[in-house]
């Protein structure tokens, strides 16, 4: 069978498959080496990792020039509204790889995830591609079966699954956002779930796949629980991330297919959950967008 990965490892050296990736930081000391390290053991070495300091904390800084890769890129700005979705854009602006990808400074990519994401936009006339997350909850339960990717229910469920995607699980062309425009930094949160769906209701070629090539700590679950001076979670889950027999073993669990009462009990706690933390954030974020649309109309 033919690798389907082998036309991403094939491709030249003179800067068509370069991608530029954003990770965004305030103030994560303790998690932010082990995001940047699984960035940069990607198998797809063709890469330029832009650490956007929002606004970040000089622990952050230091841990951060610490790294001694010359292909990370430390920008630091003072803090932006919110999530700091203006400081991305300006590295946005600024950058010019024909892909962008995005990390976050508390998650584990899996180290084929560019190579996949690569590989899917060349193979289809894509703009887009996001891939299924898998997610570590406090204080250490691993959870292959997330909900919002899980859930077989139509429409409903393909609105949970394009909210839940998150920028980690993105790769796209740059010419995106000669489409649709950049980030939307009127919003204080919730700017990722925005950007992806306006793409998608612009009629760009979007491919959303059920591989797995993240490892996520929903900070909402974790920020309460890192310790100072011990080790957190992502120093243990960063060698089973690279450990391609643990890899495949995670695909096959999270591969679709029936589930147990005990998983669907656990989906249901943990929609409720999101549900009450989430849901006063999620109606911010619909007056925000509702706004920042009117007042662009307005502009017209």
């Amino acid at each position: 069978m033919d690798d389907p990965l082998a036309a991403s490892r094939r491709l030249d050296v003179d800067g068509d498959d370069a991608v530029d990736v954003l990770l965004p930081t305030h103030a994560r000391p303790h998690t932010i080496a082990y995001s940047i390290a699984a960035v940069l053991a990607q198998t797809h070495a063709r890469l330029t990792l832009h650490v956007v300091g929002d606004g970040c904390d000089d622990a952050t800084a230091e841990v951060v020039a610490s790294v001694g890769d010359p292909r990370l890129r430390f920008h630091r700005f003072a803090k932006a509204r919110g999530f700091g979705y203006a400081n991305r854009n300006r590295v946005l602006r600024a950058s010019s790889a024909p892909f962008v990808a995005y990390a976050n400074d508390d998650d584990l990519w899996f180290p084929d995830h560019l190579e996949r994401g690569l590989a899917a936009l060349r193979a289809q006339p894509h703009d887009a591609v996001a891939f299924r997350s898998v997610h570590v909850q406090p204080p250490d339960r691993f959870d292959a079966y997330f909900f919002a990717f899980d859930w077989p229910l139509g429409r409903a469920g393909a609105f949970l699954r394009h909210w839940f995607l998150g920028a980690g699980t993105l790769v796209h062309r740059r010419r995106v956002f000669d489409r649709v425009g950049y980030w939307n930094d009127a919003l204080v949160r919730f700017g990722d779930r925005e950007f992806f769906n306006r793409a998608r209701r612009a009629g760009l070629a979007m491919a959303v796949r059920d591989e797995v090539t993240v490892l996520r700590f929903y900070a909402q679950h974790w920020d309460g629980h890192y310790a100072a001076g011990v080790a957190p979670p992502q120093a243990r889950y960063a060698p089973r991330v690279a450990d391609p027999d643990w890899r495949a073993a995670v695909r096959r669990a999270a591969a679709p297919g029936r589930r147990s009462l005990a998983v669907r009990q656990h989906q249901a706690a943990d929609f409720a959950r999101f549900a009450l933390r989430s849901g006063p954030k999620f109606a911010r974020f619909w007056y925000e967008r509702w706004r920042s649309h009117a007042a662009l109309q307005r502009s017209d």
